[in-house]
């Protein structure tokens, strides 16, 4: 099932679960009272709104922008105006888990000089329902042509490869492809958190 702003990717017999991809790329309107644009700077937001709405939450990249943006006296939070990083999505969960969302995170850290330490963690996280959130960039890669979040969204059975959802255009031909843990990593954005995971609580 496809719509203008979003793709519902359906599971496979693969083990590909089942996913709202929101397109960044379509959200083309400031966000209320602010010269912010989703398609410009939305990344972040539209990558946590993929996890909680494939989680069942009634979230979209709207929503969460403006958990983002706005304190909780409905101001512009200045910390978050410019642009929206790897700690507004922290601030965000925590925001989420304060207002009574079950869910947890965890922020999982690679060594790059032996990222091969982790992979069979993070293999078991997705596993386990977990779905992780990572930034990639900053420069040209496979998956943006500047730094971007992505979403792996669950775990191929038969190759031990993650489905991503990718929020920008690139993701369009990205549903059905798998991307191993080392391609992955190549792409990492080294000045954040690695692998942000996100499920809901067992």
């Amino acid at each position: 099932m496809n719509n203008k702003k979003y793709d519902l990717i359906e599971p496979n017999k693969y083990g590909r679960r089942l996913t709202m991809r929101f397109k960044q790329y379509e959200y083309t309107e400031p966000i209320e009272s602010t010269n912010w644009v989703i398609k410009k700077n939305g990344c972040a937001p539209t990558s946590l709104a993929t996890v909680l709405a494939s989680l069942g939450y009634n979230e979209d990249p709207i929503s969460i922008s403006k958990k983002m943006l706005f304190n909780e006296y409905g101001f512009l939070s200045d910390g978050y105006f410019e642009g929206i990083n790897g700690v507004s999505i922290i601030y965000c969960l925590n925001k989420l888990i304060e207002e009574k969302m079950d869910i947890e995170y965890k922020i999982m850290k690679v060594n790059y000089d032996y990222p091969e330490l982790m992979k069979q963690i993070i293999i078991d996280m997705i596993k386990n329902g977990y779905m992780a959130i990572i930034g990639v960039g900053p420069q040209p890669n496979i998956f943006a042509q500047e730094g971007h979040y992505i979403v792996i969204t669950s775990l191929n059975k038969e190759n031990n490869e993650f489905y991503i959802a990718n929020s920008y255009h690139e993701g369009d031909n990205q549903i059905d492809i798998t991307f191993s843990y080392e391609k992955i990593i190549k792409e990492i954005y080294r000045d954040n958190f690695d692998f942000l995971m996100i499920r809901k609580k067992a």
